[in-house]
């Protein structure tokens, strides 16, 4: 079973991810290549998945669980929301 370390959950979703930007060889146009366009979408999809399965965690919490964590049910779902709407 993962671990999930709920101090490290930031306040937005994957929408701040550092995207690297690095041109191809012999690119000229500023565009990422194929191969690290692909790579920035699998890191996205799987920051989703991650963000996904945190948030659905956090859900079936108590409000005293959350409530030590830092966090309010309001928080929880504000977050939840913003990530799904930048789907």
């Amino acid at each position: 079973m993962a671990t999930i370390a709920l101090d490290k959950i930031a306040a937005t979703a994957p929408a701040e991810k550092a995207v690297i930007a690095t041109k191809a060889a012999g690119s000229t146009n500023g565009k990422p290549g194929f191969w690290r366009s692909l790579y920035n979408s699998i890191v996205e999809a799987q920051e989703l998945r991650a963000a996904t399965y945190v948030h659905g965690y956090l859900a079936h919490l108590s409000d005293d669980e959350l409530a030590r964590h830092g966090m309010t049910r309001d928080q929880m779902i504000r977050r939840t929301r913003s990530m799904m709407a930048s789907v």
